[in-house]
């Protein structure tokens, strides 16, 4: 992949699902401004030819549809090209711990859906490429990331997802937002001022802004030998240091988290975690505050509620205020990721 993403030699399997046969079992997500559909243009947008882009959206999403066009499309790669693959809908885990990314004909019985650890199977089957990134914006989506590390592969691949492999994911678009404000060259994710953008950068935007907006703890693994300072593109410069900054701001007796996208003498646009752009607004610089929250250092004695009951509890490990705890005189099965409304000082 050398030390700059070449989209000319990249090839992309997006697979996008917001609504499902078994609207019984999966609730539809709203179409309005879908963000896997800009993922699908600004990839080609960057230079990814076209015909090297295929895009399977909801009904299109099959099962059989997403296994059969993912080994046409990866086969048809030559040597030494790049796969981009991204998955956006539900998954869901069996009592077996099995996870699946939920096509749209998945069902609760013989067609559970795609199942994650399937996937970089299937890539080291039919890509005769050397890189995969993956994305993947679900519940349990870090079983992918789980899946590239099981074993020695010939892919080298970066995997980047939404959520732990244990855990539930919003239905929000934060994570694909926070790739698309990379791929685009916000300023904000340039952490380190540089003017270029990499894939460290693009994973640590992510981990903070799901830690920020969601409260959850975003995977990122790299294999093989993947560089994870590839540079994806260049940055525009920063023109004031607020922007990128996360607030809170008050909107009919509510309080709102929002990133500060720009500014101008005295206001700040902001851009709203889990609306779309349309809902951009200017704001007084005043009007708006920054969000704390308690942090606890590692070996800290803590309650957690479960189920409305308050239980003691150790914490294990810590990132942006989510805390992982170990609940005392339970085993570590029983570990678990919590956010901020469920963590207290022990009484």
């Amino acid at each position: 992949m050398g030390n700059v993403w070449d989209p000319a030699r990249t090839w992309a399997f997006i697979v996008g699902l917001l609504e499902w046969k078994r609207n019984d079992i999966y609730d539809s997500f709203p179409k309005e401004e879908r963000r896997d559909a800009q993922l699908v243009d600004l990839l080609i947008e960057r230079g990814v030819p076209t015909a090297q882009v295929h895009y399977l959206q909801d009904r299109q999403a099959t099962t059989t549809a997403i296994n059969a066009r993912m080994a046409e499309h990866l086969a048809a790669a030559p040597p030494g090209s790049t796969l981009i693959l991204y998955f956006c809908g539900h998954g869901g885990m069996d009592n077996d711990g099995t996870v699946f990314f939920a096509s749209y004909d998945a069902d609760d019985g013989e067609n559970p859906g795609w199942p994650a650890a399937a996937i970089p199977d299937a890539i080291e089957t039919y890509f005769c490429g050397s890189h995969a990134i993956l994305f993947a914006d679900c519940c349990h989506s870090g079983r992918l990331s789980d899946a590239v590390a099981t074993r020695k592969r010939r892919v080298a691949y970066a995997s980047l997802c939404s959520s732990l492999s244990s855990e539930i994911s919003t239905g929000n678009w934060t994570f694909t937002e926070a790739i698309l404000s990379a791929l685009r060259g916000e300023a904000y994710t340039d952490g380190d001022g540089s003017a270029t953008i990499t894939l460290a950068e693009l994973a640590a935007h992510i981990q903070t802004e799901m830690a920020f907006a969601e409260e959850q703890v975003a995977t990122f693994i790299t294999t093989h030998g993947f560089d994870p300072e590839v540079v994806l593109g260049p940055a525009r410069p920063r023109h004031d240091p607020q922007i990128g900054r996360q607030v809170a701001v008050k909107s009919e007796g509510a309080w709102y988290a929002a990133q500060v996208i720009d500014t101008r003498e005295g206001e700040l646009k902001l851009r709203f975690y889990g609306y779309t752009r349309s809902d951009d607004t200017w704001v007084s610089a005043d009007a708006v505050r920054t969000i704390g929250r308690p942090r606890y250092p590692i070996g800290t004695t803590v309650e957690v509620t479960w189920k409305n009951r308050w239980y003691v509890a150790s914490v294990l490990d810590e990132r942006a205020g989510i805390h992982q705890v170990a609940y005392e005189g339970q085993g570590p099965e029983w570990n678990e990721w919590v956010t901020s409304k469920r963590i207290r000082p022990l009484i």
